[in-house]
């Protein structure tokens, strides 16, 4: 085989010495050995011959031998910034250059460290960065019972479920921008990636130790159990995850079966309400954009019976109006969309349908929602005057201010749910009657006006980051612009999710904003060619898409279907309209 190369001949017998002492370095001294000796040879130049220690030369001339050791240098390097492609034109889905510089100048996110700084932490570091995080920015937009579990971490299940939820909040709240342009269909931002995949690692540690508990530890521990599975399912909500969410309702639902006989807690109580929030999130995102046999079909959710009567708490208010809007609007949706029908062919724009009169089942539908507007009225009882409107607007077209974010958003779940509470609008749809044409909204629409003042004197910045694990005024408004025919109305309504789009182009209320804004606008755009629009819905349900793991919308929406009327004879219409989302 070969054999190994023979040495390579020195041009010199000098030995560069690195390890002489200060002194002979100052003098700029060389060593000199004479190869296959033991003894050493100084030349005149040369005087250190390294030994320890005090070098010959330092002996000599009666000088202190100092080694000299070499400083430590720590310097951080900073990643320079990634180039970004650059765009050929504005799209439906990506955001215009000025309304990236707006987003940048008026981020409403924290400011975090240098990125490379969090991937040098140590595990225990980033469990203390992304828990200040967690009581810095996460809890003033939950339930006030995790500040008190937080607190009281007797479980590690719960503080990584909690550190999972901070990290994905962290991911979603600061979007990074996207270089390839064959995204385009999912926006023009992503969450970040390194916090994602932080919260990724959290998430799968808190799903291994709440598997390992065993039956004395569920029932040793109980509040912190649920606190778990609460955290849990708010991450599956803010990553648009449908199935994994689905699965934390079954653990949860058998686990609440089991613990009927500890309701009376009030922990448990609070517990219950946050959970429910989470649902009633889930149940509107999966309603918008769906198939129109999943929002004739959809089910209700119903309200725990624990949660039912006064309400002590203005989350435990909430979770009582989020019941009351999503039961109302199933109820307006599912007989308002039985007048349409779609026959998947491309060659098909406007496809008629014979509008159902059954008078039996318009009675029936009309008792129900008014059951619900009797409960709307208890719960509007029961509201303390600091959650109520504040008093002295100018004018009726002036922003409606509230004490608190919380009072607002909650009193727009009402007046979203009054919407949808008026039958009269059910019995108008199928009628052909030239004095019904254009006025089908006509007792809605000052509901509408409303829920936008409600909208404009609420901070958009603190809508993006309060409404993360709840239904958000874009999708309020996206329901009210169904309800309304007056077109300036409606461009009003575009107009603010606009400037929400300029503020913080990604989400709000789980709800991609530009998402939102392309359907409103194309809602807009029949109104302008005298047709109005009650329902939106996709050929083909996707189930709600795939996790949000690479962008804000869940769903790639190509086709979208606007079911309406022609003002001008009555007809009913449903037409294809494709564009990206």
């Amino acid at each position: 085989m070969y054999k190994p190369a023979p040495p390579r001949p020195k041009k010199t017998d000098i030995v560069r010495s690195r390890n002489g002492c200060k002194s002979c370095r100052e003098r700029r001294t060389k060593v000199r050995r004479i190869r296959g000796t033991a003894r050493t040879r100084l030349t005149s130049r040369t005087k250190c011959d390294e030994k320890r220690p005090t070098c010959g030369t330092c002996a000599r001339l009666g000088r202190v031998c100092e080694s000299v050791k070499p400083p430590l240098k720590f310097q951080v390097v900073t990643a320079l910034p990634t180039k970004t492609s650059r765009r050929r034109g504005p799209s439906l889905s990506e955001p215009s250059r000025s309304e990236v510089q707006l987003f940048n100048r008026h981020d409403p996110s924290p400011k975090l460290p240098d990125i490379n700084l969090i991937y040098s932490l140590q595990h225990t570091d980033r469990d203390v960065f992304y828990s200040t995080y967690w009581e810095d920015h996460c809890l003033p937009a939950l339930h006030p019972i995790f500040r008190s579990t937080s607190e009281q971490l007797g479980l590690p299940v719960v503080k990584d479920a909690i550190l999972a939820l901070s990290s994905c909040n962290i991911s979603r709240i600061n979007p990074e921008r996207k270089s390839s342009a064959s995204l385009a269909t999912m926006g023009s931002f992503s969450p970040s990636l390194t916090h994602q995949t932080r919260s990724q690692l959290y998430y799968s540690s808190a799903i291994k130790k709440i598997t390992s508990l065993a039956q004395d530890d569920y029932q040793n521990n109980v509040i912190l159990v649920l606190t778990t599975l609460v955290l849990f399912g708010y991450i599956e909500a803010s990553m648009g995850n449908f199935e994994g969410f689905y699965c934390h309702v079954q653990g949860m639902t058998a686990l609440l079966v089991e613990l009927r006989s500890t309701t009376g807690n009030p922990l448990f109580r609070a517990l219950l309400a946050a959970w429910m929030q989470s649902q009633f999130l889930v149940w509107w995102a999966r309603t918008y954009f769906s198939s129109l046999d999943v929002q004739r079909q959809l089910p209700s959710i119903a309200l725990p019976r624990d949660l039912e009567g006064p309400s002590g708490s203005l989350h435990e208010r909430r979770a009582v109006a989020l019941s009351i809007l999503c039961a109302s609007h199933r109820l307006n949706m599912s007989k308002t969309l039985q007048h349409w029908k779609y026959q998947p062919d491309p060659n098909l724009v406007f496809l008629l349908d014979e509008p159902l009169t059954n008078r039996e089942d318009l009675e029936d539908y009309a008792v129900q929602l008014k059951n619900e507007s009797k409960r709307l009225d208890e719960w509007l009882s029961y509201l303390p005057p600091s959650e109520q409107p504040l008093a002295g607007h100018a004018s009726e077209t002036s922003p409606v201010l509230f004490q608190s974010h919380d009072a607002a958003l909650n009193f727009a779940y009402h007046v979203v749910a009054r919407i949808m509470q008026y039958t009269s609008f059910l019995q108008k749809i199928p009628s052909g009657d030239p004095q019904h044409l254009g006025s089908e909204c006509s007792e809605t629409e000052p509901w509408v006006r409303l829920l936008l003042r409600i909208a404009q004197g609420t901070d958009m910045r603190t809508s993006v980051i309060r409404n993360n694990y709840t239904i958000g005024f874009s999708g309020l408004l996206l329901a009210a612009s169904l309800r309304c025919q007056d077109l300036s109305l409606s461009i009003e309504i575009e107009q603010w999710l606009q400037t929400l789009q300029d503020t913080h182009p990604t989400e709000e209320g789980a709800f991609p904003v530009y998402q939102v804004l392309a359907v409103v606008r194309a809602i807009n755009q029949q109104k302008r060619m005298d047709r109005d629009v009650f329902g939106v819905s996709q050929p083909m349900d996707d189930g709600g898409g795939e996790p949000k793991f690479t962008g804000y919308n869940s769903q790639v929406i190509t086709t979208l279907l606007v079911h309406g009327k022609w003002r001008s004879s009555g007809s009913l219409f449903t037409e294809r309209i494709d564009f990206d989302l």
